[in-house]
């Protein structure tokens, strides 16, 4: 076999997938690294982009102030509001709105009330919707007292066992034994929820489906349609659009760096 003729041949080809091979490798080391370290993340269903950050897993330039999120041993997405969990069901970039789920209820499809606290937002970043619903629950009630309100024992959902002298109450907003409730069991914890017309579910279900709200945050769709990917920088405190080349103010194709021409 004539082994010059062979490396004559094809040493074209060969040249130009080396040269190929170099040409990439320069370009990906040319490449922004905070592009880089803002590719989307997953965990289990969710994709997580911009707002939102991955502790541990993305950069803290890769999200918006108040939106780091954590993925715990289970796949689910975790936010912290509050001091409290709450599972991520659903994020909709698109509308800038979510719906989570308080992690203690999250999973538990049963008629008890799990011990949960009253949330409270930073309305700067996160907001209910004004038309909402929420569930009262009373964990301290007086079970002599409720003993002789036979309409009061119907929202009674105990189902830890324990000590006879308290009772768990849950009943939605607008119940009209509210204050009644509040005579017998004190103060009472308020958790959002969506109730849906017409329909009939337990306390329960209602809480591990948890509720919706929206975000406040810089819109990225400019940035991610000129290929970018959205950032933040903390210092300044000023949205950021990571690009191939470099980080930019609103978009990569801005008309102050394609203007050379």
């Amino acid at each position: 076999m004539n082994h010059s003729f062979f490396f004559t041949t094809f040493s074209p080809i060969v040249n130009l997938f080396i040269a190929t091979f170099f040409l990439l490798a320069k370009k990906t080391s040319c490449t922004d690294p905070q592009f880089l370290a803002c590719d989307p993340k997953s965990c289990g269903d969710q994709k997580i982009s911009f707002p939102f950050h991955i502790q541990n897993a993305q950069e803290e330039y890769c999200g918006y102030p108040g939106f780091a999120i954590s993925c715990n041993e289970k796949n689910k997405t975790v936010l912290s509001l509050s001091n409290n969990e709450y599972i991520i069901q659903e994020i909709d970039y698109q509308s800038q709105s979510l719906r989570v789920s308080n992690a203690a209820a999250f999973g538990k499809n049963t008629s008890c009330a799990p011990q949960i606290q009253n949330i409270s937002l930073n309305e700067d970043i996160f907001r209910l919707p004004t038309a909402r619903t929420g569930v009262f629950l009373f964990y301290n009630c007086n079970s002599t007292l409720l003993e002789n309100d036979s309409k009061l024992l119907e929202h009674k959902v105990d189902c830890f066992g324990g000590n006879g002298n308290v009772s768990t109450l849950a009943m939605l907003d607008d119940d009209p034994l509210l204050g009644s409730a509040s005579e017998k069991c004190g103060a009472g914890v308020v958790a959002p929820v969506d109730v849906y017309r017409g329909e009939n579910v337990s306390i329960g279900k209602m809480l591990e489906r948890g509720f919706a709200m929206d975000w406040v945050a810089s819109n990225c769709s400019e940035c991610e349609e000129s290929g970018g990917r959205c950032g933040f920088n903390i210092t300044t405190y000023h949205f950021r659009c990571f690009c191939p080349d470099r980080p930019h103010g609103r978009l990569c194709k801005s008309g102050e760096y394609f203007f050379s021409s």
